[in-house]
């Protein structure tokens, strides 16, 4: 077998008797993980490591429906069909979870227009796996990983000649064809190749509801329908330089298209994002003693958007029809014609902003056998605006340099206990240094239990948008404070096999508090940014136990409950559930040719507040979802799959997210019927979930 000094095998709960202590958590078939999360789980870090088995058998078209059902503690933010969503674990928000895929991070420095969601470019049927943990994991991969990080690793060549090609049709309208073609280049297959790509079209189902939107905006049209299409295309090389060496390239460019049209503004909603990355890794294995990665990337995500809202008549005695001069338009009422945002227009009236950023990490690891481990690496991260001159941002580079050091002594006394003390100092041109730290510790007991622990701390900048946006609805805030994070966990599980049964199961507890918090105003005109000076209380448990029986069963259930509060308020946050409960139940037949996969979800309750002051308050949460799929392979090699999947089983009515409009553009407001600061001026909307949805694929392999 190939040297592959990048990836270490792992095991399931199968083979929870002769690796119990040290397994990474797989909730799939027997895979592969990094070293680094190798390691993070060695050193008392939860790793869970979802696999490209358990991905197909969702059938998720986003990444955002595979995490909802497949990442333990996950919560999405915003609505999976709208084309904007975050990945949130444990209590966390959206600079404290941070999305890697292939090393390159996805979060959004800040495009001047408006946010680019980064984990909407993901692809599942290009994920070989997908790496979660669970915890604070700053010092090795930058901040914004306060919380937690989600790496997605995705299929690469192998020196082999393999086909993958796939298609689907389903509800909404919905279209997909997908693919993967691995060449070897040479005859020893040391160099390979591989090229892959999508496309994703789709009606999309509804997100909001009619009734939903203000009576000037829907009769500018605003009700319409969602359609979202997602393209992408990405080439990969190989080198197996010898024994010892990889060099892996990876290009690969994304564009999506989605409407949204808010239901308290938007009589059109076309938004534009493209998201090219390149990145590259070399891996080196010297001896025993020493080991050497070097990686590196360049993204330019971009934005573009065709926004409109109504042209309202504001003339009390009435107005004419621009479209007919001999009628009258009443006193607040649509004029019949909608105008653009501001660099938010057709053709050159549509502004184009988004961000450039560079990476590079360096990093070593020395061992020194019965000794020490000790990792030590430079990583340098370099970001600056690349939107059009028009906003007023400015394009001045930011560079942060951090170096870290990870020292893992072996206790002469007890052997088996893993210890991790870690360091990083971060040098930017945005403030002076900051130095954050990370410990973990793993100790078995017997064969079979053991208890973790780990710590850390970390920070997130601003965004360039909170810093410097300028528009007549919100203004940026030069003066903001980095984010800071500092967080605890603590766990005790085991593994253990009884014949053919195999069961692993972990409870845990973890403590987390955010400072300097940024927020937005609420209710103002314009609005702003701001640290919040509450700490941010994150307390939560987590339960997690998974079966496996004959490898024809497996089972697993995640339970996670978590309260986040500002400190001396007694009101969970906003967009975060105060408990999750996660689940997969799968068969398949001894000859592995048919399989059923049940995928249910409980979140238990989610608030949103708004209005002024805060005054408006609603629960969206405290709904049961329930996916499923059956799969059947044919051909001699089960070379081909068709698979019929169902989403939403029992078609329960719910919201992924819920938002606060006001009455801006509606005749009430204009007619001085209500004001700014009546209590009818804001009002709340749910983001809909997907109802009961029906697809049908067929995949094929060789």
């Amino acid at each position: 077998m190939a040297f592959q000094p990048a990836a270490a095998e792992v095991a399931t709960a199968t083979d929870a008797a002769t690796a119990a202590a040290s397994d990474i958590i797989v909730t799939g078939q027997r895979t592969v993980a990094s070293e680094i999360a190798s390691q993070a789980v060695e050193f008392g870090n939860y790793v869970q490591v979802v696999g490209s088995e358990e991905i197909e058998a969702s059938g998720a078209s986003n990444f955002a429906e595979l995490a909802q059902f497949l990442i333990k503690g996950a919560n999405v933010g915003y609505s999976p069909d709208e084309g904007e969503y975050t990945i949130r674990l444990d209590g966390g928000g959206d600079r404290d979870t941070l999305v890697v895929l292939d090393g390159v991070p996805l979060y959004d420095r800040g495009s001047g227009l408006e946010t680019i969601w980064g984990s909407t470019i993901i692809d599942p049927h290009i994920i070989d796996r997908v790496e979660v943990f669970r915890g604070g994991n700053s010092l090795f991969f930058g901040s914004n990983g306060g919380i937690g990080v989600v790496s997605v690793v995705t299929k690469e060549p192998n020196g082999e000649r393999k086909f993958e090609f796939g298609a689907s049709y389903g509800s909404f309208n919905s279209r997909e064809l997908w693919g993967n073609a691995t060449l070897p280049i040479d005859k020893d297959g040391r160099h390979s190749i591989m090229v892959y790509g999508t496309t994703n079209n789709t009606d999309s189902p509804r997100i909001f509801a009619p009734e939903s939107f203000v009576d000037n905006v829907a009769a500018g049209g605003g009700i319409q329908k969602y359609p979202l299409n997602r393209n992408n295309l990405g080439v990969k090389y190989r080198w197996e330089m010898d024994d010892k060496s990889v060099f892996k390239a990876h290009a690969a460019y994304t564009r999506i298209e989605f409407h949204d049209p808010f239901p308290d503004n938007n009589t059109y909603s076309l938004n534009f994002v493209s998201y090219p990355i390149v990145n590259f890794s070399f891996d080196r294995k010297w001896s025993d003693q020493i080991y050497t990665e070097l990686t590196g990337y360049w993204s330019n995500p971009m934005l573009h958007n065709h926004e409109t809202y109504p042209d309202i008549c504001k003339i009390e005695t009435g107005c004419v029809d621009p479209g007919n001069a001999n009628k009258i338009i009443p006193f607040g009422k649509y004029t019949g014609r909608s105008l653009a945002y501001p660099n938010q227009g057709f053709g050159d009236e549509s502004k184009e902003a988004g961000f450039r950023e560079l990476g590079l990490n360096f990093r070593n690891t020395f061992t020194f056998k019965d000794v020490v481990e000790v990792v030590a690496g430079v990583q340098m991260v370099n970001y600056k605006s690349d939107a059009d001159p028009v906003f007023p941002i400015g394009d001045d580079a930011t560079t942060v340099t951090g170096v870290y050091f990870d020292v893992r002594p072996v206790l002469p006394f007890s052997p088996n206990t893993n210890i991790s003390l870690a360091v990083r100092t971060d040098f930017a041109d945005a403030f002076d240094s900051k130095t954050i730290w990370k410990f973990g510790l793993r100790q078995p007991i017997g064969d079979s239990f053991y208890v973790r622990a780990n710590g850390g701390t970390s920070y997130s900048l601003p965004q360039i948008n909170e810093l410097y946006r300028q528009t007549a609805e919100t203004i940026g805030n030069p003066n903001l404070k980095p984010e800071e994070t500092e967080t605890y966990n603590v766990a005790a599980g085991f593994a253990q096999s009884f014949g053919n049964v195999a069961v692993s199961a972990e409870v845990g507890y973890f403590h987390t508090d955010i400072t300097n918090r940024i927020r937005t105003t609420s209710g103002l005109t314009p609005n702003t940014y701001f640290n919040n000076e509450a700490v941010t209380e994150i307390r939560g448990i987590t339960a997690d136990i998974d079966f496996n029986i004959n490898q024809q069963w497996t089972a697993n259930i995640g339970f996670t409950k978590q309260t986040a509060k500002p400190r001396d308020s007694d009101l969970q946050i906003n967009e975060t559930p105060e408990y999750m409960i996660q689940g997969q139940l799968s068969y398949r037949t001894p000859d592995k040719r048919l399989q059923v996969t049940l995928l249910p979800r409980y979140q238990g309750p989610e608030w949103a507040t708004g209005g002024v002051n805060a005054s408006l308050r609603h629960n969206f949460g405290n709904y049961f979802v329930m996916n499923g799929s059956i799969a059947y392979w044919l051909g001699d090699e089960r070379q081909h799959k068709i698979q019929l999947r169902l989403v939403n089983i029992f078609d329960e009515k719910y919201s992924e997210r819920y938002g606060f409009g006001n009455m801006r553009y509606s005749e009430d407001f204009i007619t001085g019927k209500i004001a700014r600061n009546s209590p009818e001026y804001f009002y709340g909307y749910g983001f809909e979930g997907k109802p009961r949805a029906v697809y049908i694929s067929y995949q094929t392999k060789f």
